[in-house]
């Protein structure tokens, strides 16, 4: 009896431990996030714009694009994954000798099947560029950031 109580204290104990140090960590961040969100003393504005268009871009901008692509590739894949099935079904129709009785449903699948590959294709090849060329932009911006704070010393 006395050892599953000090089990359980011990337990509860060990809980507590963890949920302070999380609330201490979660502490620090917001503290860390506001002293970043504000400016150095004595900044220009242009600088400080353009350290922000940095911030925004490498946080916000560049992984919205990359989700909202992912997630296009995704459907575009899904669709010609659909279409090759139902061209498939389609297909078991068009084995008679004389007439295809989904000749017009079977030509618009082939047409929407080939759109849709060259959607992915596009798809996939613009998230390979944005990939590509992020580290170029990100420095452009770096570079122009450097080029306001010469003009303006």
């Amino acid at each position: 009896m006395f050892f599953s109580g000090s089990i359980a204290v011990n337990y509860r104990l060990l809980v507590r431990i963890p949920a302070t140090f999380i609330v201490v960590l979660k502490m620090l961040f917001v503290v860390c996030v506001v002293a970043q969100a504000q400016p150095p003393q004595g900044v220009a504005p242009e600088i400080e714009a353009a350290q922000l268009r940095i911030k925004l871009y490498e946080g916000q901008e560049y992984p919205l694009q990359r989700r909202l692509l992912d997630s296009k590739i995704k459907v575009a894949n899904a669709r010609v994954d659909s279409l090759e099935r139902q061209l498939a079904e389609y297909e078991q129709f068009t084995k008679f000798k004389h007439s295809g009785p989904l000749f017009g449903q079977l030509e618009f699948v082939k047409v929407a099947q080939v759109e849709a590959k060259e959607e992915l294709k596009n798809l996939t090849e613009e998230k390979n560029l944005l990939q590509r060329f992020h580290a170029d932009k990100v420095r452009l911006m770096q570079l122009e950031l450097e080029m306001l704070k010469r003009s303006l010393r």
